[in-house]
């Protein structure tokens, strides 16, 4: 429609005449001294306005619509959901239901699939009866659940109706009795015209049908899109899972579902090629799906005004009229980045030449998406767009391209002058990293070639970034790996299958190994990949082998260790054996004789001193009752000197005797009697036999806890 609005050409060629016109009489004016300047200043402009076609920018492809073949899990998570929602088990149904509003991941191929499975094995006839019933079991259903009172109310509201209806055909009547009194007085009036009146009565009444048809045609339409409910529902509702038809028909109806869940363009295209496979049986039910979608449905629904069938022609056009949608100016009234770019790639791909000026908007976009999208449009347009790209050349620079100049150059020339305008400044930046590249300043080179790739991370001229970042790479010390890291994983971004990948690979692989190798956690296989990408890598072949060297002293080192280990331990049992057997009593000892326990001490307190002499002729003394630890030491018992007593016989051990580490401690000190002969310390009790020398036992560091023990 815009299209022959305004001609280019037409403006164009008068433009071109009126300069024509005054530049000829300007040369006629001073022809003989402003020829060789004019002509030369024609040349510079020339020049000025044609660059070096090296440096512009080559024209992207848009890419053909590709559709891979589907993924096996996809599939199969299909199939399940599918046979879930067409099962006997009602529960197994819902749970099918409610799944398919959750996005798939690679389920658009896999609907792909098995729709053509279903294209080929659907009963046309059976499918839309199926489908019919449902729906009006659907509709029932939904006005049965009104209760009593709502459909008294209905009836009493129709009676009045009809009432108010009779009474308005009584005023008609009467008003049509006035009329026919009025007609007859009138009739005499009309007969010469009812030649005429008979004619225009026939027209009325041919219009008047054609509207009926048209009245009950857009009726019938809008009964069915106003069709409440969801159709799946009602299939869902009468579930006949032992019928094919119903089978197959929920099945489409479900994946229809699973395309509106995942929302993409690609997925808008297969909706529609429903439509194009099924026709009016799945129609009002895309209509609706498509009215959910709205704004991503637009650019399957411009790729299907140039579809192959009429009829999905016709039907997109009308989807696109009721989105408000049908213009490019309106189209692209979205603020989602990736559907703005889908849009202008459909524009390129049906070739829309009325979109050329709205695709050139978005060509020298500050988002490399949608400068990227409009370009890849411009690209597939191609030759009919022509005049458009003149134009906006002319728009851009002030001068007309010649007109030997092609479109794609017309093209080449316009999306050069975008890039040098919007990145002047990364241009100038980019010649000082080169010059300072040259000059062998590689710090301030790889400063200027970050603040590019901040401002064009895309940027054309990147590849001559990489010797810059290699060198400031090497330039750093030791003691900053990292940074050399990162400088060159840089360099291996920007020229990644370049010739020189494997060497920066190389030198990435060997700093790594260096790190690991100074924090302690050596790799030699990080290092043998170095060789492996780099055998002229003598630093990586140096590290291996100082890292075998370490690895061969740590060994070594390690056995060491493991003896000393051993000698220790064999010395810790050792001291071990003599201690225990250091404590355990003497024969000796056991048999000369066995003394009163000594009396309770203090912790604290030291062992008690041993007691004095005592003469053979004292009479014993009662023992004393034991005494807390408290107290204070009880009175030392007396003893016979050994040098005036003859030698004591040798009586059986008593309890007393025992040592003090196998009685048991938590149990009070109970009196013994043994078989055996009484010991010394017992006849000593008795007042009428004559007293016994006593030796007593020499004292003992751990008597007085045992005592203490014995005690408590």
């Amino acid at each position: 429609m815009a299209r022959h609005t305004s001609d280019p050409r037409g403006a164009g060629a008068r433009s071109a005449r009126r300069r024509a016109r005054l530049v000829l009489i300007g040369l006629l004016a001073a022809a003989p001294l402003a020829t060789p300047p004019a002509r030369a200043a024609g040349e510079r402009d020339a020049g000025a306005s044609a660059p070096a076609s090296s440096a512009l920018p080559e024209l992207p492809r848009l890419a053909p619509i590709v559709r891979p073949e589907p993924d096996i899990t996809a599939v199969r998570e299909l199939d399940r959901i599918l046979d879930q929602i067409t099962s006997e088990d009602a529960r197994s149904r819902e749970n099918a239901r409610a799944a398919l509003d959750e996005p798939i991941p690679g389920i658009v191929d896999a609907v792909r699939l098995r729709v053509q499975d279903i294209r080929g094995s659907l009963d046309r006839t059976a499918a839309p009866r199926v489908l019919a019933d449902a729906r009006r079991e659907g509709r029932k259903a939904m006005k049965g659940e009104k209760g009593e009172d709502e459909r008294d109310g209905n009836k009493k509201k129709t009676a009045d109706a009809k009432a108010d209806k009779g009474a308005k055909k009584g005023a008609g009547d009467a008003k049509k009795g006035a009329g026919d009194a009025k007609k007859g007085a009138g009739d005499a009036k009309k007969d010469a015209k009812a030649d005429q009146g008979a004619k225009k009565d026939a027209g009325d009444a041919k219009v008047a049908k054609k509207d009926a048809k048209a009245d009950q045609s857009a009726k019938k339409g809008a009964d069915d899109e106003k069709d409440e409910g969801d159709w799946l529902d009602f299939m869902l509702a009468v579930a006949r899972p032992r019928d094919s038809a119903w089978r197959d028909v929920v099945k489409l109806l479900a994946m229809e579902r699973m395309l509106v869940a995942a929302g993409t363009t690609p997925a808008v295209r297969e909706l529609i090629a429903l439509h194009a496979y099924f026709g009016e049986l799945l129609r009002i039910d895309l209509q609706r799906q498509v009215a959910k979608l709205r704004d991503k449905a637009v650019p399957a629904l411009i790729e299907a005004r140039q579809h192959d069938a009429k009829i999905v022609q016709r039907w997109a056009n009308k989807q696109l009229d009721l989105l408000g949608r049908a213009i490019p100016g309106e189209a692209i009234a979205s603020n989602d980045t990736q559907i703005l770019a889908d849009v202008l790639r459909a524009y390129g791909r049906v070739r829309d030449v009325d979109a050329m000026r709205v695709i050139l908007s978005f060509c020298n976009s500050d988002r490399a998406r949608l400068r990227d999208a409009a370009r890849e449009a411009i690209s597939a347009i191609g030759e009919p767009g022509i005049w458009q790209l003149r134009d906006a050349y002319l728009d851009l620079t002030g001068v007309k391209p010649p007109r030997e100049w092609s479109w794609d150059r017309v093209a080449r020339e316009l999306f050069g002058t975008y890039d040098r305008a919007r990145l002047a400044e990364v241009y100038k930046l980019m010649d000082e990293g080169v010059a300072a590249a040259s000059a062998g300043k590689p710090a301030e080179a790889t400063d200027a070639f970050d603040k590019v790739l901040a401002r064009a991370p895309l940027f054309e001229r990147r590849k001559e970034m990489v010797d810059a970042y290699v060198e400031r790479a090497r330039s750093l010390s030791a003691d900053r790996r990292d940074d050399a890291l990162a400088m060159l994983r840089k360099a291996l971004r920007l020229d990644a299958p370049g010739e020189r990948a494997k060497k920066i690979e190389a030198e990435i692989a060997y700093l790594e190994g260096a790190l690991l190798i100074e924090r302690g956690t050596p790799d030699k296989f990080v290092l043998e990949r170095a060789i492996e990408l780099d055998p002229s890598h003598d630093g990586a072949r140096a590290a291996l082998t100082s890292l075998g060297d370490k690895v061969a002293e740590r060994k070594s080192q390690t056995n060491r260790h493991i003896a000393a280990g051993a000698v220790g331990l064999a010395a810790v049992l050792s001291m071990f054996f003599i201690a225990r057997r250091r404590s355990a009593p003497s024969p000796a000892r056991a048999q000369a004789g066995t003394v009163p326990p000594p009396p309770p001490a203090s912790p604290a307190s030291a062992p008690p001193p041993p007691p004095p002499p005592a003469s053979p002729t004292s009479a014993p003394s009662p023992s004393p009752p034991p005494a807390s630890p408290a107290s204070a030491a009880p009175p030392p018992q007396p003893t016979a000197s050994p040098a005036s007593a003859p030698p004591p016989p040798q009586p059986a051990a008593s309890p007393a005797s025992t040592p003090p580490g196998r009685q048991d401690s938590a149990a009070p000190p109970q009196p013994q009697t043994s078989p055996e002969p009484a010991p010394a310390s017992a006849s000593r009790a008795d007042p009428d036999l004559p007293a016994q020398p006593i030796e007593e036992a020499e004292p003992r560091s751990d008597d007085a806890p045992e005592a203490g023990a014995r005690d408590r």
